[in-house]
């Protein structure tokens, strides 16, 4: 438990101020999602709020999307250290540089600072969250097949987007001037400044109740606790060398050439390092992951080795230290492509918690999927003729434990996005959702069986042709996630296009298409791991699936065949 410190701060102080900085940033994600404008944040939910002292570190979040709650942090430092002493009561900060702490230029990152009734900072409040569009080469703005940095939109370098209370009208119009749907993106950062702002308010009123000096207090002790919690928990396994390596389809552009990526971490007493050397150089293609969403992908998988109950904070970052080479995948140089670093980052995530696995068998399961089908398209709103970009995802399997079924339809490890609701995507866009389904036999067999992923189709109700950009990872069947002590891998990831007559003509797993009016473009998810013999998996247990939906006659079959 937490214990006294000379600093004043008491253990029951401690842990009221940390829910409430927990439930304030919760209620931000409400603000937030009940007041933007787009879909992406309204019902997609890519959004995340987290709060922080007034040096930058992280002290609380929402847990939204881990693979953008550790990059607030140095994005944030980015403009402490651009703008120094020069923060004042209404100043709003913007950053979504990626060689700036920010993770793509997509997701925006909001601050506003935190100041006591005497003008004392102590601290700041962030609002993160995915503009479905930003400029750029292609519609969506990320993209796998951007070869630079400069075809991803409007770059913000730790700036203000409001100075003192009063918004920055010149940079405005360059973002008016530089997005597709500009209405969309200003109704977006107006409410991520409003949710920020609500926040700041009610962090105000904690230094208000408690004292500045009492609340700076709990702050140290907090990280402090965190820091202990995380060593102690680090300790209880075992020293040595854990290493693990995979592959992400292709870099975008070579559709051809898997990319390599490798991690070795070492536990040492207390403390962890993760070391990526030996990951392939930086990819031509826009997939590459820089250093504040490895930074993400680090924190997460070091969150899954904790107990529930050890806070979301900078401080379980304490024990742990990371390097990647520069000039590789996982640690680019400018000007590289990365806004679509989520893919590789989500398979990192599996590749590290892989690795880690072997020092905690009692957390591992088999492989989930991490291939994230996605759709993004220009198309009309029929309610206002406007033109609106979406970005839809679908969902995978998780991999089967040795206690238990994987999960279905998961939006797994470094994502928690939300599937749209058809209801919301035919009122918003000329598109008809012809399915939203899991997939049968797509979860790998086992004594426990994989998750299920999903297919959705979208079927194009426009008089014009669709263009669009398609793109998945796993979709090579050496890549689909793999089993656990003798369970079977899960079905890969894949994509089509349908035409009127039925017939399908399958889609590369990036690329950019065009749906004729009636036709439909299908995503197809993977399914996780099975874990164990199917053999030993009990008979009621498969004729339960079959009787669901969950497999086929012939998956049962396949069953039957191990027995």
């Amino acid at each position: 438990m937490m214990t006294p410190r000379e600093n004043g701060a008491d253990p029951i102080t401690t842990e009221v101020v940390r829910h409430a900085l927990e439930t304030i940033a919760e209620e931000m994600g409400t603000a937030l999602r009940r007041t933007a404008l787009s879909v992406v944040v309204k019902d997609m939910r890519d959004y995340s709020c987290a709060l922080f002292d007034a040096r930058g570190r992280m002290l609380a979040a929402a847990l939204d999307i881990p693979s953008l709650l550790a990059s607030m942090a140095p994005a944030l430092r980015a403009c402490l250290d651009k703008w120094g002493e020069d923060i004042h009561p209404g100043d709003v900060f913007i950053n979504n540089h990626p060689y700036l702490g920010a993770c793509q230029t997509n997701d925006i990152n909001i601050f506003v600072p935190v100041f006591d009734a005497a003008a004392t900072l102590v601290g700041f409040t962030g609002v993160i969250a995915h503009h479905a569009d930003w400029g750029g080469r292609t519609p969506g703005t990320a993209a796998a097949r951007s070869e630079s940095a400069y075809e991803e939109g409007v770059l913000l370098p730790a700036l203000k987007v409001e100075v003192k209370g009063v918004p920055e009208r010149g940079l405005l119009d360059i973002i008016t001037a530089n997005t597709r749907h500009p209405a969309q993106n200003h109704g977006d950062l107006r409410a991520q400044i409003a949710a920020a702002r609500s926040g700041a308010g009610r962090f105000a009123g904690l230094a208000g109740k408690f004292g500045t000096g009492l609340l700076l207090d709990t702050f140290e002790e907090l990280f402090a606790y965190t820091v202990r919690r995380t060593r102690a928990e680090i300790a209880k396994l075992p020293d040595g060398d854990y290493t693990a390596e995979g592959c992400l389809d292709n870099d975008g552009l070579d559709l051809d050439a898997p990319v390599r990526m490798v991690v070795k971490a070492v536990i040492s007493g207390e403390e962890i390092h993760f070391d990526f050397t030996g990951s392939d150089p930086q990819m031509r293609g826009g997939m590459n992951i820089p250093d504040s969403t490895l930074r993400s992908v680090v924190h997460y998988a070091v969150k899954c080795l904790m107990p529930s109950d050890v806070p979301f904070n900078e401080g379980s970052l304490d024990p742990v230290s990371f390097h990647a080479p520069r000039g590789t995948a996982v640690n680019p140089e400018f000007p590289a492509a990365v806004g679509d670093r989520h893919l590789a980052s989500q398979r990192l995530a599996s590749i590290v918690t892989r690795a880690l696995a072997a020092a905690a068998p009692h957390r591992a399961s088999a492989e989930w999927f991490v291939g994230w089908p996605v759709l993004i398209c220009e198309s009309r709103s029929p309610k206002s003729g406007d033109g609106v970009v979406l970005l839809a995802n679908v969902a995978g399997g998780a991999g089967a434990c040795v206690d238990h079924d994987g999960a279905d339809a998961l939006d797994v490890h470094m994502a928690n996005c939300q599937l749209i609701p058809a209801e919301v995507i035919e009122s918003s866009y000329e598109l008809r959702v012809e399915r939203y389904a899991l997939i049968p036999d797509s979860g790998g067999a086992g004594r426990h069986r994989g998750g299920l992923g999903i297919r959705a189709d979208y079927r194009n109700i426009s008089s014009e042709p669709l263009g669009f950009l398609s793109e998945a990872e796993q979709t090579r069947p050496e890549f689909a996630p793999q089993g656990l002590t003798g369970g079977r891998p899960g079905m890969p990831a894949s994509l089509a296009l349908i035409h009127e007559d039925g017939t399908e003509t399958a889609l590369p797993s990036k690329g950019q298409g065009s749906a004729l009016p009636g036709e439909i473009v299908s995503l197809r998810a993977g399914g996780g791991g099975g874990y164990g013999d199917p053999a030993e998996r009990p008979a009621e247990l498969v004729e339960a699936d079959l009787r669901d939906g969950r497999i086929t006659a012939a998956g049962a079959a396949a069953y039957e065949r191990t027995r």
